[in-house]
């Protein structure tokens, strides 16, 4: 007489080991679905380490209630390559950005990038202006221009960013 018969009409131990069975398939089931949808998530998340085209670095700043810094550089400026090199390479430099900005990255070159800089009014590069979001429009809190050491642009970037209410 092996097992009893239940109220389902099954034997007891068959019975407990199928619906053993099905809940654990429904378990593994619903972690894959977290898992999925938490790799998703993940994977939506934007990359604030990198530098974004002006109209998307506003986009993402807004979304993501971040200051903007406006990089306006040009490919034949010994200065911002001065700059890309020894200041904006730095770990302290590349960490703080990537914390608390969204770096927007604008050529002189191109013909869009002149039209920023007039708007901006931009005396040459390179040149960093700061943006926060203020009433639905983006409110100018600093600027910078020319070249300069990593301390001096980190200990600038650091003062900029608690003016703009962005670091604490």
């Amino acid at each position: 007489m092996g097992g009893h018969l239940n109220a389902l009409g099954g034997c007891g131990k068959v019975q407990m080991s199928l619906w053993g069975t099905l809940a654990v398939y429904r378990m593994r089931k619903v972690y894959t679905l977290l898992l999925s949808a938490l790799l998703l998530w993940a994977w939506a998340l934007p990359d604030f380490g990198r530098w974004y085209p002006y109209p998307e670095a506003l986009a993402l700043a807004q979304a993501h209630g971040r200051m903007v810094m406006v990089y306006f550089h040009s490919e034949y400026c010994p200065y911002c390559q001065q700059m890309n090199t020894f200041v904006l390479s730095d770990p302290g430099v590349s960490r703080l950005l990537e914390a608390r900005f969204v770096v927007a990255s604008v050529s002189v070159d191109t013909p869009e990038g002149q039209e920023l800089a007039r708007r901006y009014r931009v005396p040459g590069t390179p040149t960093f202006v700061f943006l926060v979001p203020n009433a639905g429009a983006w409110e100018e809190v600093g600027r910078l221009f020319g070249s300069r050491p990593r301390a001096e642009f980190l200990k600038e970037l650091r003062q900029v960013c608690a003016k703009g209410g962005a670091c604490g």
